[in-house]
């Protein structure tokens, strides 16, 4: 009649610990492939968005017509961008500012 031994089970323990080792490796891994594959996938969607954008832009200004709207779309970005500009500088200097209690 043998023995058992203590060998077999840290064997058997050490086997464990490596084979979860390995599956939380390839874990990360995969999950590091999939961070990549969805920022791939954004960037080219971003990308095809942006090259339709400038197709659309391309077709719009053909023509007289086509320059009647560019004329339009360039005056609305430069007052929106105006508007936008003009309300957050006033902001910024109404921020420094107290209010001056008057005296009675």
């Amino acid at each position: 009649m043998s023995h058992p031994t203590i060998q077999a089970p840290l064997n058997d323990l050490v086997a464990s610990l490596v084979t979860a080792g390995t599956s939380l490796v390839k874990a990360a891994v995969a999950l590091f492939h999939l961070v990549l594959a969805f920022g791939y996938f954004c960037l080219d969607k971003f990308v095809q968005f942006a090259q339709t954008c400038i197709q659309l832009g391309f077709q719009l200004f053909r023509g007289v017509a086509g320059f009647v709207v560019a004329n339009f779309f360039v005056l609305l970005i430069f007052g929106g961008g105006y508007y936008w500009w003009h309300t957050r500088s006033q902001n910024e200097n109404y921020k420094g500012r107290r209010a001056i209690k008057s005296r009675k």
